[in-house]
């Protein structure tokens, strides 16, 4: 006797059609991440030659300090491990459970995604990615999605408030820079005061969509509260990462004979990639690099040698990841059954 499928309310019914969009984005999620790696990673480096970025990068190279460089490149690829441990905890903290090397392959590949995309698709992609890998429902999907961009802003805030107190003029001169870019923040601030409107009227118009979306948005914004320790780690990394990044950027401009004063490192590592990541502008591009010269400006280093600093800092990416991405895969098929998943049970109230 042929069983008829079960529909929403629990009785037997006839089949419910999945939506259009499902059917046409079910092809390209069946698609193993592995082929999305290699071709990310082949299309980022075709738009990095053609914008000039590698060329740039290898002429920086050449003139830096190898034995610097050297010294950087382990440092460098251990933090971009340590950020991977860190979506391992976004995700023990948003459901309770996860699988390292299945974490870490999803996030790596997401951040090539990014540069290979001509728009900043990271954080989407490794939430779609983790959800496919390791089962993730769509609030532990939005969970870690939204924690991960605000453990690193509260980083780089706390960072730019430090700097804006250490570094001598550095209010006026970033007061200066930001007018400057004032009609470029404005566009933005107000195309996305616009969005923020229409999708909070459309929000509230409904009572049912306000009973199905709000409490789902309480818990994501209280998750930390459930799985403290989980949400500790996280964040305890995010700190540990940045420092390391400091680190690192210190390292890449003594290899260029510059003289990387604490100030001017703080300063490289948190307020211009703050204002980029926060930026209306996609990749926090120009704004980024004008507050890069404020910087550098005020620590009177040469403009030139910060920006390759950054090129050969972006350059190394693509030598670490693809490293990482192979011990990865290599602890995934090492194993001769899959590893049981790590339980964080929530705390109870």
């Amino acid at each position: 006797m042929t069983q008829l499928p079960i529909n929403h309310r629990g009785d037997a019914g006839p089949p419910v059609p999945r939506a259009r969009w499902r059917r046409l984005l079910g092809p390209l999620a069946r698609i193993p991440t592995p082929i999305i790696f290699a071709g990310s990673v082949a299309l980022a480096l075709l738009v990095l030659w053609n914008q000039g970025a590698l060329r740039d990068a290898l002429a920086a190279i050449a003139d830096a300090d190898p034995n610097a460089l050297l010294l950087a490149a382990p440092v460098y690829v251990g933090s971009l491990a340590l950020l991977s441990f860190r979506w391992h905890a976004l995700v023990l903290m948003a459901q309770g459970k996860s699988d390292l090397p299945k974490a870490a392959e999803a996030f790596l590949t997401s951040v090539v995604i990014n540069y290979a995309a001509p728009i900043g698709l990271a954080v989407p992609s490794r939430a779609a990615l983790t959800k496919r890998a390791l089962g993730l429902d769509a609030q532990a999907t939005g969970t870690i999605a939204i924690w991960e961009i605000g453990m690193d802003v509260a980083v780089l805030g706390a960072g730019t408030v430090l700097w804006l107190v250490l570094a001598d003029g550095s209010p006026a001169a970033v007061r200066s820079e930001l007018a400057e870019s004032a009609e470029i923040f404005t566009i933005g601030a107000v195309g996305l005061v616009a969005v923020t409107l229409a999708a909070g009227f459309w929000l509230l118009k409904s009572a049912a969509r306000r009973d199905r979306v709000l409490p789902v948005a309480r818990r994501i914004l209280l998750s930390p509260s459930a799985r403290p320790g989980a949400a500790v780690l996280a964040l305890v990394t995010t700190v540990v990462y940045w420092v390391i990044q400091g680190f690192v950027l210190a390292l890449l401009l003594r290899s260029l004979d510059v003289n990387a004063s604490f100030e001017f490192v703080l300063g490289l590592t948190s307020l211009p990639i703050l204002v980029g990541m926060l930026s209306p502008v996609p990749g926090g591009a120009v704004v980024r690099e004008a507050l890069m010269y404020v910087v550098a400006r005020l620590a009177d280093v040469p403009g030139d040698a910060v920006i390759a600093a950054a090129v050969i800092y972006r350059f190394a990416l693509f030598a670490a990841i693809p490293l990482l991405y192979v011990v990865a895969r290599w602890w995934i098929a090492r194993r001769r059954e899959p590893a049981a998943l790590q339980i964080v049970e929530p705390r109870r109230r």
